[in-house]
């Protein structure tokens, strides 16, 4: 779901407003209070309720001034969107497709989990023209036949049989198999529902919600979990349900999709950020990115300054500030004398 134009444009100003604020040219770094440089997320409780994991983590912003900071997210999403404007670019030029479909997403996000993209649109695309309708793969008997056509992604056979169960199971209770009915369920409606389906996390189902449904979630993956430890926003020992919850109540809603798309994107290419210090895609020339975040760390919530930052802000804002799709379903290949 995309937002109009005016909003984005209202969205953009208070942007550059605060920014214009805490990273102005010729004075002194602005700190933030902070009672420590890594960020302290609340104490666990034992209670696993939505609510009560989002009650802890606002008590936690009565403790003084956790990180990260609105001016800390803002920071990093305009700086690695100066680094990776191919990002950005990508996902403006494709972000409108008109083939959202919930079920859709669902099906692809989890043929994304735990493989590389090539690997997961290689799985989608023979899927979808072995079993041109999800009816089709809900009525499969023979489960082989879906485990081969995903079998490129790994873990065919627990994959296979997860997606024919969410299928079968809401064509039983709503008569197609289909999760569009999940549409204008409220965030935590829709969290509900599609946590009862074995493997359907809170990561998946997060990125179903943000880039399907348009809500204001920050997704936190294995990439996003490193570098936000790495930056101190989040303990070495929270969990990445734990950070996941911490870091969507912390993150302003206007840049989340920006910020998760930026950070999912450095951590691949990164050096410093990658795990192990091993890229998946180093630059091809054998150079090492100059990787902005390298010192977020040890400023324990203080921007310094940056003047390019903001000479630069009114020419970056337009394109990192709108709602992007990253998740984008690759089509299908067209069949022969078509066009």
């Amino acid at each position: 779901m995309l937002e109009g134009g005016n909003k984005t444009l209202r969205r953009s100003k208070r942007i550059r407003s605060s920014l214009m604020k805490v990273v102005a040219p010729d004075t002194e770094p602005i700190h933030i209070q902070s009672s420590s440089s890594v960020a302290k997320l609340p104490a666990r409780t034992g209670i696993s309720t939505e609510n009560s994991k989002k009650a802890s983590a606002k008590r936690s912003l009565q403790q003084g001034s956790p990180r990260p900071t609105g001016v800390e997210c803002r920071y990093a999403t305009i700086s690695l969107a100066k680094l990776h404007p191919e990002i950005v670019k990508r996902n403006d030029d494709q972000r409108i497709r008109g083939d959202g479909t919930i079920t859709d997403s669902v099906m692809h996000t989890m043929l994304s989990q735990n493989t590389t993209d090539a690997n997961k649109n290689a799985a989608w695309i023979n899927l979808k023209q072995t079993f041109p309708t999800w009816s089709q793969v809900a009525e499969c008997d023979d489960i082989r036949r879906i485990e081969t056509a995903i079998q490129v992604a790994g873990l065919a056979k627990t994959r296979a049989e997860r997606m024919r169960t969410i299928l079968r199971t809401v064509k039983e209770e709503r008569g197609e198999a289909s999760l569009e009915y999940i549409r204008d369920f409220s965030d935590q409606q829709v969290k509900q529902e599609l946590s009862r389906f074995k493997g359907l996390g809170p990561k998946t189902i997060s990125c179903v919600l943000l880039f399907c449904l348009g809500r204001d979630e920050f997704p936190v993956d294995t990439h996003v979990m490193r570098i936000t430890q790495k930056m101190g926003w989040v303990p070495r020992k929270a969990s990445r349900e734990e950070a996941y919850e911490y870091l969507n109540e912390m993150i302003p809603n206007d840049v989340k999709m920006d910020l998760h798309c930026l950070l999912v994107r450095h951590g691949k290419v990164c050096h410093r950020c990658a795990a192990n210090g091993r890229p998946q895609f180093p630059p091809e020339d054998g150079s090492k990115l100059d990787c902005p975040l390298v010192q977020v760390s040890s400023w324990g919530g203080a921007v310094p300054i940056d003047p390019s930052l903001v000479r630069s802000c009114k020419d970056m804002e337009q394109p990192i500030l709108k709602k992007i799709k990253v998740e984008i379903i690759p089509e299908l290949p067209k069949s022969k004398g078509t066009r």
